[in-house]
Formats: C-alpha cells, structure tokens, sequence
C-alpha cells in the first residue's frame, strides 16, 4: 500500500502528517483551562498545540477524553494514509456532538 499525502490543520498551519514525531496531552496549570494536545513536529523547534476544548475536571474524565482523542489522532493519520488521494486531517465534530478528528480526502 502506498504511503499518500496526509496534512494536519494545526491553529493557522498545515503540517505534513508525516512530520510528527510525537504526541501528549498538556497538564495546564489552571483549572479553567481547556487540555491542549502537543505534537511535536519536525522542523518545529517549539510544540504546536490543538486546542481540545475539553476542561479539567476533578475526577480525571477530561483527561481521559483528551488522551483517547490523541490516541485517535494515530489511527486518523494511518486512515488517511490509506486513502487513495491523501487526506486532511482536523479536531472538529458536530456542533451538538462530541470532539473528534474529521478526515476529509484531498483531491
């Protein structure tokens, strides 16, 4: 199979998919602020962050949402690899629904 064009919408860029090297989740130091997930990209001297949207709470729920979106980020990037055209990876979703990663193909 055929490695395709992937591109990562990350804040005002657009990053090539097979330039992250890593991924985690932020420990923000306030309890009002939203989990960030971090990638880190080649090329990139400081992380690029994604906005998650989803806060911390106190029982540690956010935190698990936020790490199964960025496990998701993996298998949304390996997707989108697979696709015959490429495709464009972003965190978005229903208005009414959950976050998630949207794939939309290129071409």
């Amino acid at each position: 199979m055929a490695k395709r064009d992937v591109w990562v919408r990350v804040g005002d860029e657009l990053v090539r998919g097979d330039a992250v090297v890593g991924i985690s989740v932020s420990d923000p130091p306030y309890g009002w602020e939203s989990l960030k997930i971090l990638l880190k990209v080649t090329g990139h001297r400081e992380v690029l962050w994604i906005d998650s949207g989803v806060r911390v709470d106190g029982e540690g729920e956010g935190r698990e949402q936020v790490n199964a979106l960025a496990d998701a980020f993996v298998d949304t990037l390996a997707r989108g690899a697979a696709m015959p055209s490429g495709a464009l990876v972003r965190l978005g979703g229903p208005p009414d629904g959950p976050t998630q990663w949207v794939l939309s193909p290129l071409g």
